[in-house]
């Protein structure tokens, strides 16, 4: 909790200076980092271990980073080093993409199905949830096949669950309900 609200708080600022330029390229260079910490092990322990100098972890993270790094993230990393924050990394990235997705005017949707979507019934229902929210829709799919059939469907707080599964217990609900009358 408290490195999340920590991370929003970095996030904020770095959204701040890249708002309205560089912000495509900032977040690509933020999810960069974030997968080179997580794919190799000993860079996200070497980050983290607290009797390595500061100064070993900016070398480290200048080599693996190169010149593909835009500098304002490099600098923005060694903030972060500096401070003994690097651990909020994911916690940042993951505050700057809502940030980043609302400025575009993009929202997710999570659409859980028992069989993935083919690409046609992707784009229709992407087209549809466009319709319904007025936003533009990024669909991240999930398999599920506890569902039986159907799709879930959740943007933000919202649900639409047309499963056969919640078909089923709304019908038990229903049948229990009457059966105590």
């Amino acid at each position: 909790m408290l490195n999340e609200a920590l991370g929003r708080r970095y996030a904020e600022a770095l959204f701040q200076i890249v708002e309205g330029k560089g912000l495509d390229q900032a977040e690509s260079d933020l999810i960069a980092l974030v997968q080179l910490t997580e794919e190799h092990e000993d860079v996200g322990h070497i980050l983290n271990h607290p009797h390595i100098p500061v100064s070993e972890k900016k070398a480290l993270m200048e080599k693996l980073m190169g010149d593909d790094t835009s500098v304002l993230i490099k600098n923005f990393l060694y903030l972060l080093i500096d401070r003994r924050r690097q651990s909020l990394l994911p916690s940042v990235l993951k505050a700057f993409r809502i940030m980043a997705d609302e400025a575009r005017q993009i929202i997710e949707a999570k659409v859980i199905s028992v069989t993935a979507l083919s690409a046609d019934q992707e784009t229709k229902l992407q087209q549809a949830l466009v319709r319904a929210t007025g936003k533009n829709v990024r669909v991240l799919s999930e398999q599920n096949l506890d569902l039986i059939g159907g799709i879930k469907v959740q943007v933000g707080d919202r649900v639409w669950d047309g499963t056969i599964v919640h078909a089923l217990d709304r019908m038990r609900k229903e049948l229990l309900k009457s059966a105590m009358v």
